[in-house]
């Protein structure tokens, strides 16, 4: 067995700004959901930009407090290149506890031409999300990259 054990190092942050949830329907033992993703941030040494609008998170949240989240969406870079974001997690939600508070891990994806963020091709990341408390629809999210 290998003595390594990853570490996870922050390389950049996301405020995504959300519309309200739509209701798909019930699904084998939850409710499924379809959150727009209007916009937001992105920040951090090796990558900033905006959040583009028009992807969404495609989430259910089972009976039992399950909680699935699969959202894809793009950011833009300040360079200009786009890419590609794909941020699944699942995560069980106690009833009774306030939600709000609640972080949520995430193990998010990327696809990024090549140049300056081809290095996101290459590494495993784990995000934490958690909604933002300014009274806006939105999430905070802060990206890790693990070594």
């Amino acid at each position: 067995m290998s003595d390594h054990v990853p570490r996870a190092e922050a390389v950049f942050e996301l405020r995504v700004t959300c519309d309200l949830p739509t209701t798909i329907g019930r699904m084998k033992g939850g409710t499924a959901l379809m959150i727009p993703i209007t916009g937001g941030t992105v920040t951090g040494e090796r990558l900033s930009g905006e959040v583009m609008p028009g992807g969404a998170d495609w989430a259910v949240r089972f009976d039992d407090g399950l909680v699935v989240v699969d959202a894809r969406y793009a950011i833009k870079a300040d360079d200009g290149t786009i890419i590609q974001v794909f941020n699944g997690g699942a995560n069980p939600m106690p009833p009774g506890e306030n939600n709000r508070a609640m972080t949520m891990l995430t193990t998010p994806r990327f696809v990024a031409p090549e140049g300056p963020h081809d290095w996101l091709n290459h590494a495993v990341f784990v995000g934490t999300l958690k909604p933002d408390v300014s009274g806006q629809f939105a999430v905070h999210i802060v990206i890790f990259k693990m070594v």
